[in-house]
């Protein structure tokens, strides 16, 4: 396995030179982009430690023991219960000494919820930018606002190579619950199991749905009935939210349809947003006041947010319905997923709609 890791960062960097020279003229996306992104990657990469030999260190803390235990229990649940790809990711830790793994920004025109695509010679297109320099990410923020883009730019905790390398666990993750934690990897080595070129939408909320049902399998197992109860409730606020901001998307949508002034236009713009935010108020009062979304709702909000929330959710009613018809057999989802997924876009998407019906 570490001969295979040295040949893909030999390959990576290769793959990156290329691109480098393929790069545009564009400050956000052009050469120092791919450099700086090789760079992070490998930064990580080189300062993995196997968790076993951290765990046989007798001067480790004893937190660090406990997360990197659950860590390993958490991935080989993964692998033995939910079906999973028996990679290496996971097997090693890495104290990245900051407190996001990357910072994700998406950007839309300010009269659409059409997110910008960045597309990319290997990769394809993707509707977000990564960035492991906050720095870099702040100038590129900058400069699509000052092309007139609505910006978000966020702060992540974690991400997948999608196979290429094993991922490592790193210091960001420990900031959630153990459930969440249990989800957060499950989810990102959901990304292993299937990855759709050009379609952000369709990975996210795979790898969403996975992650949310390994979940509860791993919740039910550790915490009984009591803590799939909570993980629903939970679950239940996130569900809300979802549906809350896919309203606030929809009113812009039609809004962006009318024919009227732009001045106008965001005139009725804000006011959809400021009543977005008392639609919130309210639905934290049905929670009993739980604040889990308040630094969310704390930013100066626009097309962007909306849009990069929208793509985690979308497509889980789809999911659902077809891990039902798998008989919550988790091998033949991932079969029937991948059945779907290599269709072509048009086709893939009348197959989802026509599952969505049964």
């Amino acid at each position: 396995m570490k001969c295979r890791n040295k040949w893909r960062l030999v390959l990576w960097s290769a793959i990156l030179t290329v691109l480098i020279l393929l790069g545009s003229c564009s400050t956000v996306t052009g050469p120092g982009y791919y450099s700086h992104m090789m760079y992070g990657e490998m930064n990580i990469l080189s300062h993995r430690t196997p968790i076993s030999k951290l765990l046989s260190n007798k001067t480790i803390s004893t937190e660090l023991k406990e997360h990197l235990l659950m860590i390993k229990e958490i991935r080989e649940f993964a692998i033995y219960e939910i079906g999973l790809l028996p990679t290496e990711s996971y097997t090693a830790y890495v104290d990245i000494g900051r407190p996001y793994a990357i910072w994700a920004l998406t950007a839309t025109p300010e009269f659409s919820t059409v997110p910008k695509m960045w597309c990319f010679p290997v990769a394809g297109c993707s509707s977000y930018l990564g960035f492991f320099d906050v720095t870099r990410a702040e100038r590129a923020k900058h400069e699509l606002q000052k092309n007139g883009y609505d910006v978000s730019l966020r702060g992540v905790i974690a991400f997948s190579t999608i196979g290429w390398f094993s991922d490592p666990a790193m210091n960001t993750y420990f900031n959630y619950s153990p459930a969440g934690l249990a989800g957060l990897i499950i989810h990102e080595k959901a990304h292993e199991v299937l990855y759709v070129k050009n379609d952000t939408a369709f990975n996210e909320a795979f790898a969403g749905f996975v992650g949310q049902t390994g979940q509860q399998l791993w919740v039910a197992k550790h915490y009984g009935e009591d803590g799939v109860k909570k993980n629903l409730e939970q679950e239940k606020r996130g569900d809300e939210f979802g549906s809350l901001i896919i309203g606030v998307r929809n009113e812009l949508r039609t809004l962006y349809k009318k024919d009227i002034a732009p001045d106008q236009m965001r005139l009725e713009k804000n006011k959809i947003f400021a009543d977005m935010r008392g639609k919130y108020v309210r639905l934290k009062e049905s929670w009993g006041g739980d604040r889990g979304y308040d630094a969310w709702f704390a930013k100066n909000l626009n097309n962007a947010d909306i849009v990069g929330e929208n793509e985690y959710k979308d497509l889980m009613p789809f999911f659902k319905k077809l891990f039902e018809l798998s008989g919550k057999n988790f091998p033949v989802f991932y079969e029937k997923a991948r059945t779907i997924a290599d269709l072509p876009r048009i086709e893939r998407y009348l197959e989802i709609e026509k599952i969505l019906k049964q």
